[in-house]
């Protein structure tokens, strides 16, 4: 998109505009809107049409382009301000939402009073907010529900994503780089911009844990963003031989209530499975089985960054979105941690974002995977990792890890990469 002309650039949008509405006409879907009944997301299948929804992603690419030209440089670079997150986080500390009917109205008076702040407070900054489509003013004084401001009344996940997202994490990008000062080249969970923030020296899951509020608004946000098709295990399922293991056993470690097992159960009958996390965790896993499953899936404490003596000579220890959640550091410790335990010919399976090479994808889905590239900094002084990341990893742990590469299933947000124990 960088080298395309401004007329370019308006012949894919309008292009890939004309198929998208087509689509939506043929299924009589209805289409993308701001109304306070719109739907609350893209309702294109990537599965079911993956042509149409790479015309979305093309619109959204070109958009941005064009955005940004016609911004220029010095536009460009004045149009990243702090200012949005922060009528975001008084919407959110404030229950804004919740003030102003779904289907009806209410004066910056009556939420004034309805929230306990100032009206002149309120009136700035649900007026900020309507710069980005959240409320809107349909008559002067008076303010109503866009589908936007709808979705976080509606949506315990989605409000919090928005309270975690300016409470939580907003504040620890504020002082990541204050963190790079005080620790340069830091790779402790503790030495972070969210620790930083919250005047601590423990890591964000030892603070969370202080605050079951705060945790259960965290967890809540994260589930918020892996919600969707590009998240589902089914992914694995389909896309690696789990059935050249036969009867084998699969440990799935940090695998918290085992909902990746139990769909990989579903597939594959008769392999076995062990779910280990912290004690605290697993305890509530056998009770999110279902019946058919109970003798299949085994739930099991352990702490990875200890050495897997409860199991060994399994056939393969599956990591589901956890590595990304450490440090070099201290993934070689967790690797280095299963060598006693396995056989040769173990597999190591990890399910992970994989970082693209620059300007590869569209910037707006490269731009996704870095924020959560720097997200990860922020809260862990972890990382996500490139394919040459991977593979420089699994040497550095030992050389008889063999990094046998790794795929992206179509559709999927994550790669599966595998590892062989030689």
């Amino acid at each position: 998109m960088t080298s395309r002309s401004i007329t370019e650039l308006a012949v894919i949008i309008s292009t890939n505009t004309a198929k998208v509405n087509r689509y939506l006409l043929a299924k009589k879907l209805p289409l993308p809107s701001f109304n306070v009944d719109a739907p609350n997301k893209s309702l294109i299948d990537p599965q079911e049409s993956p042509e149409v929804e790479a015309a979305r992603i093309q619109i959204i690419d070109a958009s941005l382009m064009i955005h940004d030209l016609m911004l220029g440089p010095k536009g460009h670079l004045m149009s990243f301000n702090h200012n949005s997150l922060l009528s975001m986080q008084a919407i959110s500390q404030f229950k804004l939402v919740s003030t102003i009917p779904i289907q009806g109205e209410a004066t910056f008076g009556e939420i004034a009073e309805r929230s306990g702040i100032n009206e002149g407070d309120v009136k700035r900054i649900l007026r900020h907010s309507m710069t980005k489509r959240i409320f809107k003013e349909p008559r002067k004084g008076t303010v109503a529900h866009t589908a936007a401001s709808k979705l976080m009344a509606e949506d315990t996940q989605m409000a919090d994503w928005v309270g975690a997202n300016t409470g939580e994490l907003w504040q620890a990008a504020a002082q990541t780089v204050p963190a790079m000062l005080k620790y340069p080249g830091s790779q402790e969970p503790n030495e972070t911009g969210f620790s930083l923030a919250n005047h601590s020296d423990k890591s964000t899951f030892a603070i969370l844990s202080q605050y079951p509020k705060r945790a259960k608004r965290f967890g809540n946000a994260m589930r918020a963003y892996t919600e969707g098709t590009g998240f589902d295990v089914q992914y694995v399922a389909d896309n690696y031989p789990w059935a050249g293991f036969e009867n084998g056993t699969v440990v799935d470690v940090g695998g918290s209530h085992g909902s990746a097992c139990i769909t990989l159960s579903a597939a594959f009958p008769k392999l076995n499975f062990i779910v280990q996390d912290l004690p605290q965790v697993v305890a509530g896993g056998p009770g999110t089985l279902p019946l058919d499953m109970a003798n299949k899936i085994e739930f099991m404490a352990y702490d990875f960054l200890k050495e897997q003596q409860p199991v060994k000579d399994a056939d393969v220890y599956f990591f589901r979105w956890v590595l990304h959640n450490w440090s070099d550091k201290y993934c070689i410790q967790i690797l280095r941690n299963h060598i006693p335990s396995l056989k040769k010919g173990a597999r190591i399976v990890i399910n992970e974002y994989v970082l693209p090479e620059p300007g590869v994808l569209p910037i707006y889905l490269e731009e996704r995977l870095r924020s959560m590239d720097l997200t990860m900094m922020e809260v862990q002084n972890s990382r996500e990792r490139d394919l040459d990341d991977w593979a420089k990893l699994f040497l550095k742990a030992d050389k008889r890890f063999v990094f046998k590469g790794g795929k992206q299933p179509e559709g999927s947000s994550l790669w599966i990469l595998e590892v062989e124990w030689k």
